[in-house]
């Protein structure tokens, strides 16, 4: 089943990726920050979006609501994110360090529920017990952090949901799936795809073919700089998986599929296992390398090749395609450089908003020889989506969040892309409000791409509180048909997946 046993058993065992060789260093970085958000709060209210929940456990039966929701739109919502940056005494660092915090919106008859729980992982317990922070995070290390035997003793499960297989799993990017108890959303265990993948890293982006065929990647620094393939079943049995050998490794979060290939852009943001006190401190930027595309066939993970494009750093693709000709095309919401997490994702977390250059959108062409064609837009462009029907083939429509630039680059706008008509659509929510990734979820009785709804949250935070947003994606700049209102504010997130009733 395995192409590279060996590989792979002796990462699981040395302490692959995300942290594991950095947390075995002896030189302690700078601890948490001292100065408590709540102050910053008083002088710019966007920091209430990296304000940790007052509780564990956040409860609404039944969220205000202005509009009315579609009748057939019946399902859950689940979300995920960074929740737990303040604890113990301590405040992390970066945004990507707090524990992760699974969100569920219910919808059914017309109303929307919620719940919110932190996700209570084995690293989590452990600090809690013990009354302190123990473990190094991606970028917090305190003095007298514990040593980790794998990346798994610091998993903080903070980035996005998995629903597959009858397994519900809250994602990390460093180590493995957390498998969550549907009913009660405890966390159960850490999920093991099959013989000799314990404890390997497993992306927060999967990427599921219409047919229920599940694709997915990590990035692995020890024993030596590797991406891991995996090709899993509609059914969640590991299928066949692999190593495929990358120096250096730079830091790689979203990945497309095609009808017949695995593209992953690999930026000019790169590791070295020997500079830094975290995962974060030990990246460094060098455009001199470009950006470097390895693309791989889903019939043979040993049918690969590589493409390079200039440097640039982006975390997320909307879909990819290709012609009979071998042509590829993707999305990517691309930047100049990774200031965004290496620089204004450590200030926010003291308050601060520095200028930054946001990401842009850009479509991708790759010939079968090689040669590589960037259109970029100049639009901001962020959490782009399209409708799962669609993954892998030709698409028209590409759903996006858009802001109003490098000084204020956190979103706040909703936008339809038409890439037949090279034209796009948005609705803006206004100043005082900002909007997260919305999922798009088909219409059951849908005909065309854009039947469906668009299914987001926000954080209102002039006015703190938190809210979910449906629009009909065949017309976004009418805004949305429906908004429920949470009593309470949620910390801002990255990603989710929609679910329907039957999971």
């Amino acid at each position: 089943m395995l192409d590279r046993r060996a590989f792979l058993s002796g990462s699981a065992a040395t302490g692959l990726s995300f942290g594991g060789s950095v947390a075995l260093g002896e030189t302690s970085a700078p601890g948490g920050i001292a100065t408590p958000i709540e102050g910053a709060f008083g002088k710019d209210t966007r920091a209430l979006g990296w304000v940790s929940p007052k509780s564990d456990r956040l409860d609404c039966r039944e969220l205000a609501l202005d509009g009315k929701l579609p009748e057939n739109l019946t399902g859950t919502l689940w979300r995920n994110g960074p929740a737990a940056h303040d604890r113990h005494g301590i405040r992390y660092r970066h945004w990507f360090d707090g524990d992760g915090m699974i969100q569920e919106f219910r919808f059914a008859g017309g109303r929307v529920s919620h719940r919110g729980r932190m996700i209570k992982t084995p690293k989590l317990r452990h600090e809690d017990a013990a009354g302190r922070r123990i473990y190094p995070a991606f970028g917090t290390r305190l003095p007298g952090s514990a040593p980790v035997a794998g990346p798994d003793a610091m998993n903080v499960a903070n980035i996005s949901v998995l629903d597959h297989g009858g397994e519900l799993m809250a994602l990390w990017e460093g180590g493995s799936a957390s498998v969550l108890d549907r009913e009660t959303l405890d966390w159960q265990a850490f999920k093991s795809w099959g013989d000799g993948l314990k404890g390997l890293p497993f992306t927060a982006h999967p990427k599921r073919d219409p047919n229920g065929t599940l694709w997915a990647f990590g990035y692995a620094l020890i024993p030596s700089t590797s991406i891991v393939l995996y090709h899993i079943s509609a059914t969640g049995q590991i299928i066949k998986a692999t190593a495929v050998p990358v120096e250096p490794l730079g830091m790689v979060h979203d990945f497309v599929v095609t009808n017949l290939h695995l593209v992953i852009v690999i930026p000019p943001y790169v590791h070295d296992l020997d500079r830094g006190h975290t995962f974060l401190d030990g990246h460094v930027w060098k455009p001199e390398l470009g950006a470097r595309v390895l693309i791989v066939s889903k019939n043979s993970f040993d049918d690969r090749r590589w493409v390079q494009l200039p440097p640039g750093f982006g975390f997320h693709h909307g879909n990819g395609w290709e012609e009979g000709n071998g042509t590829i095309h993707f999305d990517h919401c691309l930047a100049k450089d990774a200031g965004l997490v290496s620089d204004a994702f450590l200030d926010v977390m003291k308050g601060h908003f520095r200028e930054v250059e946001p990401p842009t959108y850009c479509r991708i062409s790759i010939s079968k020889d090689g040669k590589a064609d960037i259109r970029n837009t100049g639009e901001v462009a962020e959490f782009p989506q399209v409708s799962p029907l669609f993954t892998g083939i030709r698409n028209q429509f590409v759903y996006t969040l858009d802001s109003l630039g490098r000084k204020d680059w956190l979103p706040r706008m909703v936008v339809k892309r038409d890439l037949a008509g090279a034209s796009a659509e948005k609705f803006d929510f206004g100043p005082g409000t900002v909007v997260e990734e919305h999922v798009f979820v088909p219409s059951p009785e849908g005909r065309f791409e854009d039947d469906g709804w668009l299914v987001g949250t926000f954080l209102e935070h002039g006015k703190g509180v938190s809210g979910i947003t449906v629009f009909d994606a065949r017309q976004v700049s009418a805004g949305p048909v429906a908004t429920a209102w949470l009593p309470y504010p949620l910390p801002l997130g990255f990603h989710g997946q929609f679910s329907n009733p039957s999971g």
